[in-house]
């Protein structure tokens, strides 16, 4: 049923004597979420650095970083191997000029050009295929020596495959047999017999610290993605936590706001709708009855000597009074109905497809109800009765100014006629 036994605190209501109740209003305009917001502020954005060590925040991608330094030592060692290697040969000008620019100045340029580049990682991989090129050209101009030789060819394809998998031994090995094709257009092809054993120790050093540190990088890089993960679950779980710990507020919220517009909706002493609800509601009702071509009654209730009971008991009796009358017609109405205090000490209950007689047999059963209590008011019986005048449409009114004029009128009638009593508004007699 629409009304309602329970009673809802509503500052605006009108009432006997309105009690002093802490309004839901005040309860929604406090913090949202004091707590939530809490532990919002408590997330912070993760910066996942670079995954590698060596890494500093400058312009150039880590990648590019990251190769500068292994070219360079590499090429360093390199450098001293085949320089040893040479020694024996006593090489002219020219070979140990191309020599210096290969392995002591070229990873410089090749740092500086990448950093420059639009796509410094772009730039830096196709570097790995030139590399390869080249190691194919010196391999082939120093007669295929077997640790040069070995150091070089995997090198380059461990350098290709870790940033393009079996691809880059592919394409390293492509490239090398490339460079070597390029040497023979310069140098026909042969297999030098010189094996100095500084040059292979340099060699085997070398690809050891080369290894070593390929396996320190990898190392590093798991180090560095499990702490990210852990972070980001971390991070996930307070996010997950925050967002439940707001769904929650969210959720308290919106009853606090359901529970606000029934205020708005409610007499806060009696917990029956009050008028302004009324008057929203019953037109709608009406366009509905009128739609299906359906009756709606209108029942006036008023209590008889009601001034008396507040002379002779006080305001807080009549009010035990209001009170006792507004749960006698909820509980005895339907869920479809409208239960409303009117305005004093007045009541309006609204019955949609209902005719004028059902209503006239509802509004006497209220009427004994309510007859036949007995409220203890200090130790004292209290009673009291009620009069009720009962208008329907279509056939009173057709419109709510029409219905309620004929309810007043027939509850001016049973007043007239001794009060504790139904009328029915009666049409006047055709001419």
């Amino acid at each position: 049923m629409r009304g309602c036994r329970g009673r809802q605190p509503h500052p605006a209501g009108r009432g006997n004597h309105p009690r002093q109740q802490r309004s839901v209003a005040q309860r929604v305009q406090s913090p949202l979420c004091g707590s939530t917001v809490a532990r919002y502020n408590r997330l912070q954005v993760i910066s996942l650095q670079p995954i590698m060590t060596g890494t500093t925040p400058e312009n150039s991608h880590w990648i590019v970083q990251l190769n500068h330094k292994n070219r360079t030592g590499s090429f360093a060692l390199l450098f001293s191997a085949i320089a040893v290697h040479l020694s024996a040969t006593q090489p002219g000008w020219l070979l140990w000029t191309l020599l210096t620019l290969q392995f002591l100045l070229y990873p410089h340029l090749i740092y500086w050009r990448a950093r420059r580049a639009p796509s410094p990682l772009r730039t830096e991989l196709n570097s790995l295929l030139l590399d390869a090129l080249l190691f194919g050209v010196w391999i082939s101009l120093l007669g295929f020596p077997l640790w040069i030789s070995y150091t070089m060819v995997i090198g380059i394809t461990i350098n290709l495959m870790v940033f393009r998998g079996p691809l880059g031994m592919v394409q390293a090995a492509t490239a090398l047999m490339l460079g070597i094709a390029l040497a023979w257009l310069v140098q026909p092809p042969y297999l030098t017999t010189l094996n100095h054993w500084l040059a292979n120790l340099l060699c085997i050093v070398g690809l050891t610290l080369y290894l070593m540190m390929v396996g320190n990088v990898a190392f590093s890089r798991n180090i560095r993605i499990r702490e990210a993960r852990e972070q980001l679950r971390a991070s996930e779980a307070a996010l997950q936590e925050a967002n439940h710990a707001l769904h929650q507020q969210l959720a308290e919220i919106n009853l606090l706001q359901q529970q606000l517009r029934a205020q708005a909706d409610r007499d806060p002493l009696t917990g029956a709708y009050n008028r302004r609800y009324f008057d929203v509601s019953i037109e709608r009702e009406l366009v509905q009855c009128s739609r299906h071509q359906q009756a709606l009654a209108l029942i006036l209730i008023d209590i008889d000597h009601f001034k008396t009971v507040n002379d002779e008991y006080g305001h807080q009796a009549g009010d035990l009074v209001l009170t006792a009358l507004a749960d006698v017609l909820s509980l005895h109405s339907r869920a479809s109905d409208i239960v409303c205090r009117y305005g004093g000490e007045e009541f309006l209950v609204a019955l949609p497809n209902t005719d004028a007689d059902t209503a006239k047999r509802r509004a006497e059963h209220y009427r004994a109800v309510f007859a036949n209590l007995r409220l203890d008011w200090h130790g004292a019986e209290l009673t009291a009765t009620i009069s009720l005048g009962v208008a329907s449409f279509p056939r009173h009114g057709s419109d709510i100014d029409a219905l309620l004029r004929s309810a007043d009128l027939a509850l001016y009638r049973a007043k007239h006629l001794g009060r504790n009593r139904v009328e029915l508004h009666a049409l006047p007699e055709p001419p």
